[in-house]
């Protein structure tokens, strides 16, 4: 009973999990409480998120992977029609629908949504009818990737979005997708960015793509759609420009020189960057962090956790939190890579991609070294829904570690 119960507890991967938790909970505590005027609301709801996290963590990881497998298009329908639900009736804060209010519980429905795709996703590219080098098999992982992506694009929330692309992303290549697919998925895109600075490099750069596809012997059909594609998103960037929100074009527009708007979009950054800088090697102790204590920095308990860790316990602080996503994430694609059953080694992947997109987006992020996003970080951040939903993730690996003698 005890080596049954011993087999779950992994601490390559538990280890880093518990020091980002309790780095998480001091910072969380130093950020609400400490300040003047503080309070023990939002900690006690951290703590709140944090134990039903664990619990549901430890739910996923004893629960058999093939319990998901079997279930996974169930979850998939009921993430994208609670995703649906949200644009109709959720609650709007800031100009952004992302919220359901279910009786006494309110939810983000995008969180659970990732793990719900991560599992659809993972049993199509399991499936023994699944090719990626055949157009039916990539016109259903498109399928499967821009459904949700789309509907959370529209709440808008493009950071959430985008972490469904890089976990699509993760597990395309994990699965064995071609690179000249992987190509055409991820040009597109480039050549939209590429095409709202000048067609002079736009239209070389797309006859040297078709030139590559064509040499690779990709039929005339698909190079014709794939060209459709790239010329349609070029002569709309500017349509799809403006929009976007009105906060997240000046985010980006601000992102190479923030100190252009100090009180406007780049405040943010240079509050952080600031707040982060000055708490040199050792920090300035917790509770001590003047930006913090001040108001200086913005959503200093959420999105910008990061900046209170490299104030208030320095440059060595960031170091442990870093070496802890590291290891966490080395852990998962570990996992991932010993598993003998395919959902559970491409669903590890897709979990370990999770984590590793919002942890280092996040962080750059409050370094200045990415435009603000809004992404929380893993395990530190406060938040209900992402907590809970970071801790099932890792519940998910705790379960693949386990069991990865199964096929």
């Amino acid at each position: 009973m005890i080596g049954e119960r011993l087999r779950f507890w992994d601490p390559l991967l538990l280890v880093p999990v518990v020091v980002l938790l309790l780095t998480g909970a001091v910072m969380v505590f130093s950020a609400t409480v400490l300040p003047p005027g503080g309070g023990y609301g939002l900690i006690q709801r951290h703590g709140i998120s944090v134990v039903l996290g664990v619990a549901i963590g430890f739910l996923m990881a004893r629960l058999p992977l093939r319990f998901h497998d079997e279930r996974a298009l169930v979850y998939f329908v009921v993430s994208i029609a609670l995703l649906s639900l949200v644009l109709l009736v959720g609650e709007t804060h800031h100009g952004a629908r992302r919220w359901l209010q279910l009786g006494p519980v309110r939810f983000q429905p995008s969180e659970p949504a990732k793990l719900a795709f991560v599992f659809c996703l993972g049993r199509f590219l399991a499936g023994k009818r699944c090719d990626l080098r055949r157009f039916r098999s990539l016109a259903g992982v498109l399928g499967i990737i821009l459904l949700p992506f789309l509907l959370v694009l529209l709440q808008p929330d493009l950071g959430t979005a985008l972490s469904l692309l890089a976990a699509g992303l993760g597990m395309l290549v994990w699965a064995g997708l071609p690179w000249i697919a992987l190509f055409a998925f991820v040009s597109p895109a480039v050549f939209a960015a590429l095409s709202t600075t000048s067609f002079v490099f736009w239209v070389p750069s797309l006859l040297a793509s078709v030139a590559l596809l064509r040499r690779h012997r990709i039929a005339w059909v698909l190079i014709g759609l794939y060209a459709a594609v790239q010329i349609g998103l070029a002569t709309r960037a500017d349509e799809l420009w403006n929009r976007l929100p009105p906060y997240q074009r000046a985010r980006l527009e601000t992102f190479w020189s923030p100190e252009d708007e100090p009180e406007g979009a780049g405040y943010q950054v240079i509050q952080s960057k600031i707040a982060i800088g000055s708490g040199g090697l050792g920090g300035k102790g917790i509770g001590d962090g003047s930006q913090k204590q001040l108001a200086f920095l913005p959503r200093q308990h959420t999105d910008f956790i990061y900046s209170v860790v490299g104030e208030e316990i320095g440059f060595w602080g960031g170091m442990i939190v870093l070496g802890a996503f590291a290891l966490l994430i080395m852990r998962g694609f570990t996992v991932a890579r010993r598993a003998r059953s395919r959902f559970a080694s491409v669903v590890a992947v897709g979990v370990a991609s999770l984590i590793f997109y919002h942890a280092s987006v996040n962080i750059a992020m409050t370094l200045g070294l990415a435009p603000v996003t809004g992404l929380p970080l893993p395990f530190l951040s406060f938040g209900g829904s992402f907590m809970v939903t970071a801790l099932a993730s890792v519940g998910v690996l705790l379960g693949v570690s386990a069991r990865r003698h199964e096929y």
